[in-house]
């Protein structure tokens, strides 16, 4: 009897060193959760605003040439009207006179030319749909330094000024409202 009690007990502890891995209670492994990481917030990228500096640039050259322009008109009206009162009176010559009339014409001529440069200014800001919206004033703009020609061509050089003069003054505003 001692003999099949220590077998016994032999067997029960050799038995879970023998017996299939099958027939053991499987532990299972605890990994850590993974808790779900935040995402990150995305707030979203801004639209970075164009660079308009070289359509202010654009509008900027055409005031320098208006004010070069108003510069040397001053002087050239002042000379126009000096004329037109000197050949009311009988004074100057036939050549004087003709001189006068060339003047005046290119004067006429030069107006058109800002226009014609505001004018082709107006259709590249058309054409950019960043810059669109400025259009408009560059149309009025134009449509003022017409005005001026007309003005000017009607012997009416102090109201012509006064016009080339509103338009310098757009021209600044639009330089500082693009940029």
């Amino acid at each position: 009897m001692k003999r099949t009690l220590i077998l016994t007990l032999l067997l029960f502890l050799f038995l879970p060193l023998h017996a299939p891995l099958h027939a053991l209670p499987q532990q299972k492994k605890t990994t850590p959760q993974k808790r779900p990481t935040p995402k990150p917030k995305t707030t979203p990228t801004p639209t970075p605003t164009p660079d308009l500096r070289p359509a202010a640039a654009q509008v900027a050259e055409q005031l320098k040439l208006l004010a070069r322009f108003l510069y040397v008109y001053g002087k050239i009206s002042n000379g126009i009207e000096t004329a037109d009162e000197q050949a009311k009176r009988g004074q100057p010559s036939q050549a004087v006179q003709a001189q006068t009339q060339q003047t005046k014409a290119s004067v006429v001529a030069n107006i058109e030319n800002l226009r014609a440069g505001l004018t082709k200014l107006e259709q590249s800001f058309y054409s950019d749909p960043q810059l669109q919206q400025y259009s408009p004033r560059l149309s009025n703009a134009a449509q003022a330094v017409a005005n001026a020609a007309q003005l000017a061509g009607a012997n009416r050089f102090d109201e012509a000024g006064r016009a080339l003069l509103s338009v310098a003054d757009r021209l600044a505003d639009l330089v500082v409202e693009i940029r």
